[in-house]
Parts: structure tokens; sequence; C-alpha cells
């Protein structure tokens, strides 16, 4: 949850508890501290016990026959409840709706388990296309939203996924509630659960974000909220809160859940100066992992742990076994679309595997957040580079997440923000890729069956990656205990009729489990192999050590010297906006109005401004047409994320070409 889109979707909260707050400055109600050190102070009862209390030996509605490890050969599917399935025509998706498509997901598709976005009663509750209901700001966790359903529509569902041999986790989000929870209100009220969250006598500058704008002011004290003011942090150094979210894990694990993914994992716990990856943090999820533990049936935990480029705090999330089984690799999914979409090798040493028996990574190639938006969007919805980036994303030794739409190439919505990220799944679509052979759809699923054929390669195997002159061109090895893989692909737009790969296994037999069954077969020799006939944006899967297995998936054909013409994917005349607004962590995301001028050579719009940056940090922003809480049409990097960009104390130029979607940042 590190990025704009729960930032955006929390300003009306932050402006509802902005307005409580102003109209009630006659004094402080309740403890504050008087320092910051006060706030890494541990408080509350160490022998608490929810009202609600949940223990294991009470779990019901259980997966039968799980192995230990179980989530390591699976692929779970990515569902947003509110925009996949509507079982009863109110025009909001639902857990019945999810129920009747399970055949589409575990035979259609072919994935084995589901995650669901936040099913819990929230604050910002709607039913049409335009609300961004994230459920993110929790008002009751152990109640449920009651536009997905009820508690017997989620008991059903659990049910029906079992009997299917199929799994099921949900969106826990303990890091904070909403402005609306009835814990805050009774915080703000200086009750029982005041110690619940943090509270401040000064306006504190924690910045986890690159944003210090994380203290709200509050009937004469400050509380904190990393992700703005209607979604106020929980105190985990309450020994309270501590047990009540472990508590929370367990109610939901006895439903049935067969596990979790953790929301906003790395923000948890403060500590001076740290404001994130916290050893107290970590203590925490080794108590929460102890927990799931004392089930029987094997419970799972992946978090979502946003982190890039820094392997070392990703890995200590595993914790050596004692926290979570599986993170989210935010490293993985980006360079694949950027390989197909500058159609040159942008991989390099990102191809990871599971890094230990009991650990996982799970990869993706976009979800809910400003992380990518969706890839079929990027790649101007052209079907073979769609397919590419499928291939390469499934096709290596990790945990696959697929998120709802991008396993038909659904592209991205008309709504602005996030919003174009959840809109409606394309049923339409999906039933028309179904009957096509050589679909996304059928790709997708040929795919995953050839996981579950080769387990051992896919969940503990080991990667290889091959060198090339032609950085149009990219291969690797995979190994595990049923053989290995040899997997090759051409990002050009021209055919490759001989391709040169060095740190190859010197194999003699050779089988084509995908790719052109008319192009001759690999030849190995001097620590190389040499691919033939690759076509335009193609892609290859070689089984090393067997000769004569089937082909099971041909959607190439070599024609020599063929140039590929991208898919017209009828994108609009570009048109200038009337108004551009610097969106980013240095102004709350909430936007600092941009200056229209024009390039006298080439008559481009270029969109100015100035921010003036008080201390040093790193930021992320955006460019956006609109500057209230919904997001109209924005701008990032060119795979849609966040732009990130490390700044000085003083002032600096920012400039967006619209017409080329570059931009500079530069001191004054």
């Amino acid at each position: 949850m590190k990025k704009a889109d729960f930032i955006t979707a929390a300003v009306l909260a932050s402006l509802l508890a902005s307005l409580l707050a102003g109209c009630s400055t006659a004094g402080n109600i309740g403890k504050s501290a008087e320092s910051e050190a006060e706030l890494f102070e541990f408080t509350g009862d160490r022998n608490y016990t929810s009202a609600k209390n949940a223990v294991p030996a009470d779990a019901k509605n259980q997966s039968a026959g799980l192995s230990e490890n179980w989530w390591k050969e699976s692929s779970f599917y990515h569902i947003w409840v509110k925009s996949f399935a509507d079982s009863d025509g109110d025009g909001c998706g639902d857990l019945n709706g999810i129920a009747q498509k399970l055949g589409y997901i575990q035979e259609t598709l072919g994935c084995d388990s589901i995650w669901l976005s936040p099913i819990f009663d929230c604050a910002g509750k709607g039913t049409a296309n335009s609300t961004n209901m994230h459920g993110y700001d929790t008002t009751d966790y152990y109640s449920l939203n009651r536009l997905f359903g009820t508690e017997r529509d989620l008991d059903e569902l659990i049910s029906e996924c079992h009997r299917r041999g199929m799994k099921i986790i949900f969106d826990f989000v303990p890091n904070h509630t909403s402005s609306s929870h009835p814990w805050f209100k009774d915080a703000q009220q200086g009750g029982t659960r005041r110690d619940w969250y943090m509270w401040s006598r000064e306006k504190l500058s924690w910045a986890p974000m690159g944003n210090s704008e994380t203290w709200f002011e509050n009937r004469g004290a400050y509380y904190y909220g990393a992700f703005g003011g209607g979604m106020p942090d929980l105190n985990y150094r309450n020994y309270e809160v501590r047990e009540e979210m472990k508590n929370v894990a367990r109610y939901w694990l006895n439903r049935g859940f067969d596990g979790m993914r953790i929301d906003a994992a790395i923000y948890l716990v403060e500590e001076k100066g740290k404001y994130s990856n916290s050893a107290e943090t970590h203590a925490w999820f080794r108590e929460l992992r102890a927990e799931l533990d004392k089930y029987e049936s094997p419970k799972f935990m992946v978090g979502e742990t946003w982190l890039s480029n820094d392997r070392d705090a990703l890995d200590e999330y595993f914790g050596g076994g004692s926290e979570f089984h599986a993170v989210l690799d935010f490293d993985q999914g980006l360079p694949v679309i950027d390989s197909v979409a500058r159609e040159k090798d942008s991989l390099a040493s990102t191809i990871r595997a599971n890094p230990a028996e009991n650990e996982g990574y799970g990869t993706f190639l976009g979800n809910h957040d400003e992380y990518a938006g969706r890839f079929a969007t990027t790649l101007g919805a052209d079907r073979k580079k769609i397919n590419l980036a499928t291939a390469l994303s499934l096709l290596r030794p990790t945990v696959p997440f697929i998120y709802y739409g991008n396993e038909i190439g659904q592209k991205e919505s008309s709504m602005g923000g996030d919003l174009r990220l959840r809109g409606p799944f394309l049923w339409d679509m999906a039933e028309e890729e179904s009957s096509q052979p050589n679909s996304t759809l059928s790709l997708n699923r040929t795919l995953l069956e050839l996981r579950k054929r080769f387990p051992s390669v896919f969940s503990r195997g080991t990667v290889r990656k091959l060198s090339s002159r032609d950085k149009a061109l990219a291969a690797y090895e995979l190994s595990g205990s049923e053989g290995s893989l040899l997997c090759v692909y051409n990002f050009s737009s021209a055919a490759v009729p001989s391709a040169q790969f060095d740190g190859a296994s010197d194999e003699r037999n050779v089988s084509l489990l995908v790719g052109d069954s008319e192009s001759p077969l690999p030849s190995f020799g001097g620590n190389s192999v040499v691919v033939r006939n690759i076509a335009p944006l193609a892609f290859r899967v070689y089984f090393l050590g067997k000769a004569g297995m089937e082909n099971v998936y041909d959607d190439e054909e070599y024609v020599e010297g063929e140039k590929y013409d991208a898919e017209d994917d009828k994108s609009p005349v570009y048109i200038p906006a009337e108004s551009m607004y610097l969106r980013g962590s240095m102004n709350g995301w909430g936007g600092t109005k941009m200056r229209r001028t024009e390039d006298k050579k080439t008559g481009d719009v270029i969109w100015l401004c100035t921010f003036t940056f008080e201390t040093p940090g790193n930021i992320e922003f955006k460019f956006c047409i609109t500057d209230g809480p919904v997001w109209g049409a924005n701008w990032g990097t060119a795979t849609g994320a966040n732009i990130a960009a490390t700044v000085e104390k003083g002032t600096y130029l920012f400039q967006f070409n619209e017409k080329k979607q570059t931009h500079s940042v530069s001191k004054m």
C-alpha cells in the first residue's frame, strides 16, 4: 500500500477528519506523548484477551490434505471483488458471483488459489463504478462489507473452494484503520482505545514514503497516519493492539481461509529515525507466524513488502522461516514489461528463483495499485506483446499471482487514477478468448499446466541466465528434479534467423514444448546454444534431456526477413489537456498547478511548475489533469508507476512534455 492511490482514496476521509479536528480545538482530550521518545514506549495490558477471542482449536471449514508448503506449487488469482462478478445485478461484484465463476478460474484459466481484495466493513462504500471502494479503510475487522454478501455467502464460497481442491486467502490490513472505526472514535474522545493509536503534543515530520505530512491535528493533539488522516496507524507498541490484530487473523483463519496477504507490511511499527522496515515490525510478524503455525491445516502468509532494489531487506521478511512464507517481489514484474515495450532485454539479474524450500517470491505483472498499470494498455493492446510478457512472467521459478483481467489482456478502464485498474471484468472478452486456441487466456492456461507438469522446476528450481550479443534477445535455463527447460525470447519486431546464447548446458536430446514446430531444434556445443528461425516477438520453451515430447503451444510462424507491424489499438488522437498538476509525496498527492507553455521548435505543450524542498530526501510523483480526490488521466514512468527522484534542500523546476510523455526535474 505504498502508493498514491490509497493516499488519494483517503483524501475525502482526511478532509472530514480535519474538519472534525478544526471544530474541536477547545483542549486536548486524553493522553498524548510529550516527546517523540514516549511514542516508542510499550503500553497496554500484556494479558489482554479480545472480546471475540478465537483459538485455532475452534477452526472449521478447513482444507484437508494440504502439504506443508502447498503454496509453492500454486498459482493465485487476485480478485478485485467489487469488479469481478455481480450475481444479483446491483452493479457490485460479490462473493456469490465469485463462487459462480470458480469453474472459470480453475478450469478455463488454470489457477488453483484465489486472493480476495479486502472484504471487511469499510468507510468508503458504494456500488457505482466511480466509487473507489478499495476496502483498506476498515471500520470493523469482524464484519463483512454488506455489499459483498452475507456471512453465509462467505462460508459457502470457502466450502466450494475446498470442495474443488482450491485455496482461498484474504487481504489483511493490520497497519491502520479508518478514522471512522469505533476504536479511533473512542481514541479521539480520550477513551480506553487512546493508546491504540499514536498521539503527540507536537506535529512531527515522519516521512516513511517521502511525504512528511503524516501527523494530523485533532483536539489539540496530533495523530499519525502514514497513508493520510483518514486512515490512522495502529500503535503496535500497545500490547492490546498486538493481540487484537493477531486475533483478527485467527478469527478468519478459523472460518476456513487458507491464508492471507498482509497489506503495507513494511510500515507496521516505527522506530526513531526509521519509519519502515523496523526490527519491531519483524518481531510482530514472528508473533503472527507463530499463530499460523498452530493450525493443523497449513496456513500461508504473503507480504506486500514493497521494496525496490533492496534484496537484503526483502529477504529479511522470511525471518529464516519464522516470518512470511512468501513476499510479493516488486523487482521482477516491471523489467518484463519494459523489455517487451522497448524491444530490449531489461531483465539483467531480475529473474530470481524461490530462495528456499519454505520461502517464495510472489511475481506478477500488475495489481490494483499504481505499480505497473494494466500491462495490456502499456503494450498498446498488441496480442503478441501481451503474450510475450505473459510467458516471461509465468516461466520462472516463483509463485505466480495473476490480477483479474490480465489473463485476457484487459486494458485499463476510462476512469481516472487507480480506478482505471479496477474496472469491471470483461466477461464477453473472456468467453471469446476461451474458444481461441492461441489467445492470451489459452496461453495462460497452457503455461499454468506446464508449471504443474514440472512442479520442482517452477517451485524449487534454479535459474541460469544465458548471455547474448543481441540485446533484443534473452534466454535462461530452469532446472529441477524433472529436468531442465530452456526458455528463449525475441523482443524484437524483426525475425531472427540465428541466435547464439553463451553459458548453456551441453545437451543433445531436446524437445520443443512451446514454439514453432517447423523450425529446427537448437544445436549445442562449446558452452553455447544456437536457436534458429525465431519469429518477431516470439518465445520458445525446450525440454533438455529427452527427445520427442509433444509441443503444447504453437503460435509462431517464422518468415525470413519478416518485420512485424504492431496491432492497431485505435488509440485516440492526441489532444492537449486543459490543465495539469504535479501530484506527489512532497505535496501529499494533493496537486500543485502547472503552467502551460509551448516548445517553439516542435509546438509541443510543456507544463512547468516549481517546488521548494525544506529538507533533502526521496520523492515520488506523477503528472495529472486533476487535483481533486478523483484522479483523471495521469502519467508516471513508461510502465505507469510513480516517478522516483532524490532532491536536496532548495527549489526545483518540474517540466512535463505531455505529447512525448517525458519529464525533467532540475534544481534552480
